[in-house]
Order: C-alpha cells, then structure tokens, then sequence
C-alpha cells in the first residue's frame, strides 16, 4: 500500500516558533512539512520523523532545500512536548554554512551521541563525543525522565536522517 502525505501546518507552526531562538541559521532555509501516514521502520525501530536535504532536479523543482516528514499515526499519540521536542530534534538535523561566496550550504547531520545504554553502563564516559551528553543527562530531573520514560520508550531512535 502506497504511503499518504499530507501538509503538516501544525509542524510548520511549531517549527516557526523554535527557528528563530534555536535554529537561526535555518532562517532563510526554504522548508517543507509534511505528514505520512504511518511510521515507517529502520532496523526494526519506529521512525517517527526524518529530514531530508533536498538537491539536484527536486531542489529546482520543489524550491525547496528541506523536507522534514512526520509520521501522522505517532504525532496524534503525542502531547505538546513530545510534538515539540520531536519537531526540535528533526529541526537540528538540519544545518548551514555560508561559503567563501556568501552561498549558504545546506546539510543534514547526525545526532552527536549514538550509543547503546549497555555499553555506557559498562564502560562509562569512554570516547569524548559522551562527555557532554553525559554531563548534561546528569542534570535533568530524574522524576521527570520517570515520567517521560513511562509514555514512551526511550530506549529506541525514532528519528531519520537522510542527505539528498
């Protein structure tokens, strides 16, 4: 069965308001939202978004350089937060730089930690991209993550990336 898009104006809506305290860069960035239907899967894990940088001929068409889909069976199960967090993560997988000409490049990047919660409690803090990520879990309340925890698994990536 042939996956269904449609617009995604709440994304865009929440997207607006996290671009310019958090996502400056993306300011001039020409953005698409859109819903699919369902989550696909990766690995045996839900997607629940991706970006996507678009380039060559879709670029030129579309005029567009990003495509951040949601998958509208799991945003329907989420609260405002998740919805935003989501929106803000899928958001920080896309990036830009200006080159030597003033022309922004636009990229898509990975997540600075993926790591198994087996091999951190095994190993701890063992390669540097962990430090900071570690210093900062240590500061979120533990009740809170209890709670989050018990609405959604955190221990599965829920998100895509994805160049051009």
């Amino acid at each position: 069965m042939a996956k269904e898009y449609n617009e995604a104006e709440t994304v865009e809506r929440i997207a607006n308001g996290l671009i310019p305290n958090y996502h400056p860069e993306l300011a001039e960035a020409r953005m698409m939202y859109v819903f699919v239907d369902k989550a696909g899967t990766k690995n045996g894990r839900e997607v629940w978004g991706k970006a996507q940088k678009v380039s060559g001929l879709w670029e030129w068409a579309m005029e567009k350089d990003f495509v951040v889909q949601v998958a509208q069976d799991k945003w329907n199960e989420m609260d405002e937060t998740q919805r935003t967090a989501l929106v803000d993560h899928l958001l920080e997988c896309c990036t830009g730089e200006e080159d030597d000409d003033g022309a922004m490049k636009w990229k898509v990047r990975d997540p600075e930690v993926q790591e198994f919660a087996s091999i951190l409690k095994r190993y701890g803090v063992w390669h540097a991209g962990l430090t900071s990520f570690v210093s900062i879990a240590k500061e979120i309340d533990l009740d809170t993550i209890i709670e989050q925890e018990a609405e959604i698994d955190l221990s599965e990536e829920h998100v895509e990336n994805s160049d051009g």
